[in-house]
Parts: C-alpha cells; structure tokens; sequence
C-alpha cells in the first residue's frame, strides 16, 4: 500500500468493531507494524486506509442519535 499511499497516509486497524472491547489502533502506513507490535491483533479487523481518516473537521455520526429526524424516522424532540 505505501507505494500508492505513501508513509504518511492514516491508516486504522479496528478490531471487534461496536464490542464493549472494541480496539483501535491508529498510525500511518510507516509506523502502524510498530504499534502493532506489541499487541498484535490476531483475530479478524477491519482495516481502513485513507487521508479522509485524519480529517478533523467531521461531525459525528446521527445514526443512532434519538434526536435525528428523517423521512422515515420521528426521533425525539430535543
């Protein structure tokens, strides 16, 4: 992935995703194998690569808000 990304794209190593212990381990691509090191994650993960993953200018998510309104969905008044 480096030659394409390059060593400084963000990179996220999730495992046991929406777990009470749910992991995540973030770096980039030239320094996530060392963090991972330690630690390894031996079972199933998702891996997401991208500069979108070191934006910090996202809200959160609404899905599951119980304030969120929508075409097909009440929610709560605030």
């Amino acid at each position: 992935m480096t030659p394409f990304y390059g060593e400084d794209c963000t990179i996220a190593v999730v495992a046991r995703a929406s777990w009470p212990n749910e992991r995540i381990v973030r770096g980039k691509l030239a320094d996530i194998r060392g963090k991972l090191a330690d630690e390894p994650i031996e079972r199933t993960a998702v891996i997401l690569v991208g500069r979108a993953l070191s934006a910090h200018d996202f809200r959160e998510s609404a899905l599951y808000d119980p304030t969120y309104r929508r075409r097909f969905r009440e929610g709560e008044r605030p």
